[in-house]
């Protein structure tokens, strides 16, 4: 339903134009959407959590911000634009060991909270739209008195209903729950503005993408068709808001005299820019307490899928700055969640500061990849190398080695033959080839999660040691040579790189021969 109601509001919008505004999309304009949608979950996650607290549920901030991760996922990828929020009042049930009812109530009103400020953004928002031809004040009139009937309707119908009696015990509960935790002024001081900066955000996200498309939007214009869209994304629909986002952009659109393709177009955009962003919360499930794993090698599997992800939308986009973005806030996460593990003595240590150190260096060869000569980035990764013996041969003189600092150190390595990987494909030195070191290499941290190993995982060998320099060492001089050149240097480094990583995935998932005794 909502793949025909979106077919049927991109023909009448113009299809061809519709299809050549987003023919020239700018995919560099995912990056600030990417970011504010961080922004976005920080806020959700504060108001969920507040809220919950308030009605006597133990919830933390990170629990709060993790799980509506999640659930924005599931918003967009199943229908109504709702499950996601049921998912989260279940999980939530689970967590803190209650039955469903008082989980569900937080997750409705948190809700109700975002839904009622909208409300209050869009009647403020009602000047901004005087003269255009949406405003016509009879229909409005005429809007206004159906759903005032179909409301009295509904209510009569509660009222009279006698086997709807616990029904209206239970809306009564949550009503008066509901106005004590939404409008009295302690509480109202503080959700209300974190449901406005989300709308905020949403706003400036739907900004983003009009950028992108090439819209000129103006902020007047925005500030009235914003509000509006959203109300209709915001209502329960067939698809994640697909088809009825579309339909009033393109009405509004109009009105202000940008076109209905323009607008159709710009709320395209603006749901596979969600889409997209919405992915990371799947790493939720991998961080679930509920799978017998340390706490290292559950963020170890969420960052292999969160680099996996980064690698892709870098290379979609041709922009690798989003990679180092990608990674430091997935490090942060570890070294913030590990720090009672850093190093024996419980001090972050000078050998892990220098594997940081390798880290910002990394960064650097994904922030200048396009303007610094490669043998500028050459010279970093050399440098990020030589790094790599230094902080563990300290590590060991000084006893400070811990599982932390080897995980660590393991994936600074692998961050360095992402980097290069992509900024070797963006600038044209190189293949889809140098793909497989990393992804297999994030493969083989993965499949575990899914399909247990036969065997424990391989050890580091010698010749994995100098697959892994040889790669490297190729990837690198790759970045000083032409391109004809670099193909066949980097294609010999990701063969052998390749061959060892089959070796390991053989040693572990291999079946185990049983021999019998005649």
């Amino acid at each position: 339903m909502s793949g025909g109601l979106l077919l049927g509001i991109v023909a009448l919008a113009d299809s061809r134009q519709v299809l050549a505004q987003l023919k020239h999309i700018d995919t560099r304009w995912l990056v600030p959407a990417f970011v504010i949608s961080l922004f976005q979950l920080v806020v959700l996650g504060t108001r969920y959590a507040y809220i919950a607290r308030t009605l006597g549920l133990r919830l933390t901030w990170l629990k709060a911000t993790s799980e509506y991760a999640l659930s924005v996922l599931v918003n967009q990828i199943l229908p109504t634009g709702v499950v996601g929020d049921g998912l989260r009042a279940v999980r939530q049930a689970k967590h803190s060991e209650l039955t469903l009812g008082p989980a569900v109530e937080a997750v409705a009103l948190d809700r109700l909270s975002g839904h009622v400020v909208l409300w209050l953004v869009a009647l403020a928002s009602a000047p901004f739209g005087f003269g255009t031809t949406v405003l016509d004040f009879s229909r409005m009139g005429f809007a206004a008195a159906a759903v005032g009937l179909v409301t009295c309707l509904g209510a009569l119908l509660v009222v009279r209903i006698k086997r709807l009696e616990r029904l209206r015990r239970d809306v009564a509960h949550f009503v008066k729950r509901g106005v004590h935790v939404l409008l009295a002024p302690k509480q109202a001081l503080v959700h209300v503005p974190l449901s406005l900066a989300l709308i905020v955000l949403i706003l400036l996200q739907f900004y983003v993408c009009a950028r992108a498309v090439g819209a000129d939007l103006s902020l007047r214009q925005l500030m009235w068709v914003g509000p509006l869209i959203l109300l209709a994304t915001s209502l329960p629909s067939f698809f994640a808001g697909w088809g009825i986002r579309e339909g009033a952009s393109a009405l509004l659109f109009a009105a202000i005299g940008l076109g209905g393709s323009t607008g159709v177009a710009v709320a395209l955009a603006f749901g596979a820019f969600s889409l997209v962003v919405a992915l990371p919360g799947a790493v939720v499930l991998l961080f679930d307490s509920g799978r017998a794993v340390s706490t290292g090698t559950r963020w170890g599997q969420a960052h292999a899928l969160s680099m996996a992800s980064g690698i892709g939308l870098a290379l979609w986009t041709h922009f690798p700055p989003l990679l180092a973005l990608v990674a430091c806030l997935s490090f942060a996460i570890v070294i913030v969640q590990l720090r009672a593990d850093w190093t024996p003595r419980g001090s972050f240590g000078f050998a892990n500061s220098i594997t940081s150190f390798r880290l910002l260096l990394t960064t650097l060869v994904l922030l200048g990849y396009q303007a610094w000569p490669g043998y500028w980035l050459a010279g970093i990764a050399v440098l990020v190398l030589g790094l790599d013996a230094v902080d563990g041969w300290w590590a060991r003189r000084h006893e400070t080695s811990s599982e932390f600092g080897a995980q660590f150190d393991v994936e600074v390595d692998t961050i360095l033959v992402v980097a290069l990987t992509v900024v070797l494909i963006t600038r044209g030195q190189a293949g889809a080839w140098v793909l497989l070191p990393p992804f297999l290499r994030y493969a083989y941290v993965l499949l575990p999660a899914f399909v247990t190993p036969l065997r424990e995982a391989a050890a580091r060998t010698r010749i994995g040691r100098f697959a892994y320099v040889f790669m490297i060492g190729t990837f690198i001089a790759a970045l000083c040579v032409p391109a004809t050149w670099s193909a066949p240097l980097t294609l010999a480094g990701s063969v052998l790189v390749t061959l060892s990583f089959l070796g390991s995935f053989w040693q572990c998932y291999a079946p185990v021969r049983v021999y019998g005794a005649g």
